[in-house]
């Protein structure tokens, strides 16, 4: 038999400590570079989310005020709220269907309700679309009703408003379309809410005057059970309304994390068609509300908006709330934030359409 020699494998090593040592210290390295660089993109997420957030909200609440003011106190062919008879029974100073102001600012300062303290309420009033419908023929002078080319468009406890161009009226609807006769009631008596005041009409409207809903519109900054704030809507019930016309429908989103909306006026003091002074609305119940507002021809709205996540900032900033002050102190108007999210102020004006074309 032939010998077989045997052959010698070379002994495996392994690593010596000091490579180990240097090998996790490079590895410990690279994770260090890779978990930073983690951070860092998910912080520039955060920011730049928080941005499109802010930004959005700002961009859609000063867009959706800046044309509702716009289209304040429009009343169609009568060319303010004063030229408007209403002959609905008197609520108060806080009446909703006071159509006397197409337009009402003030600060709130009910601690009752859900509005956040200290923010400025926007009322508007008067009429946004075309004609419902068109007066068919000339009732008699003292008649309680109005003959209309289809009235069954109404119901009982509707607010409607009748207008030739010379003269108009807003009143109530007590009965619509009984046997289907097509005539629209406004007589005094019954349980509607808040009821006629009057029945007769100052004139007879003839077969050009239309029919109009006005409408009654109220925006303002609310905070729901959670403190969480947004920028909400709440419409009159005029129409379907059971009867019962006297007050604001269910408060409706329009914009999140809105935290604040202040504004200003600008003022005709002089009934030459232009603003002679911009100033913060008077109170709601102040005696000269009512004048000051009927010469406001624009408003100046700054709403503050937050980012939805917190901690978008190491620290909490500093903003100017109102967009119109020159912040230099906490004197002047200059705030800090009490958490470090991220906070906008966006600024508008708007001229109140149907009250500046007075003037040319």
């Amino acid at each position: 038999m032939r010998d077989v020699e045997s052959s010698q494998v070379s002994p495996q090593l392994g690593f010596t400590l000091v490579e180990l040592m240097v090998s996790m210290t490079l590895g410990l390295i690279l994770t260090a570079g890779l978990v930073q660089i983690f951070v860092s993109n998910k912080q520039s997420f955060v920011m730049s989310q928080a941005l499109s957030n802010v930004q959005e909200s700002g961009r859609e609440g000063a867009m959706i005020l800046a044309r509702e003011i716009r289209n304040a106190d429009y009343w169609g062919c009568i060319t303010a709220a004063t030229s408007v008879k209403n002959n609905l029974n008197p609520g108060g100073t806080d009446d909703v269907l006071d159509f006397s102001r197409g337009l009402e600012i003030y600060p709130d300062a009910d601690g009752d309700n859900a509005i956040v303290d200290g923010s400025h309420v926007i009322v508007m009033r008067g009429i946004g679309g075309g004609p419902e419908v068109t007066v068919e023929k000339v009732p008699a002078a003292d008649s309680a009703s109005l003959h209309v080319s289809d009235a069954s468009l109404f119901d009982v406890g509707d607010i409607l408003l009748v207008s030739d161009c010379e003269h108009a009226n807003i009143f109530q609807v007590s009965k619509a379309n009984d046997n289907g006769n097509d005539l629209v009631v406004h007589n005094t008596g019954g349980t509607m809410q808040p009821g006629n005041a009057v029945k007769t009409m100052p004139k007879k409207y003839s077969d050009n005057a239309k029919v109009y809903r006005p409408s009654v519109t109220r925006y303002s900054v609310q905070a729901d059970a959670n403190g969480r704030r947004s920028l909400v809507v709440e419409r009159a019930l005029i129409a379907d309304n059971s009867g019962t016309a006297s007050a604001l429908g269910t408060p409706v989103e329009l914009v999140a994390d809105i935290r604040d909306m202040r504004t200003h006026i600008g003022v005709d003091t002089d009934d030459d068609g232009a603003v002679d002074s911009w100033q913060d609305p008077p109170a709601k119940d102040a005696a000269n509300a009512t004048d000051i507002l009927a010469q406001t021809l624009a408003v100046k709205v700054s709403i503050l908006v937050r980012s939805r996540d917190d901690n978008v900032n190491d620290d909490a900033i500093e903003f100017c709330f109102p967009g119109w002050l020159d912040c230099t102190s906490d004197a002047t108007g200059l705030q800090t934030a009490d958490d470090s999210a991220l906070y906008r102020v966006y600024t508008m004006t708007a001229s109140i359409r149907n009250r500046t074309l007075e003037g040319i």
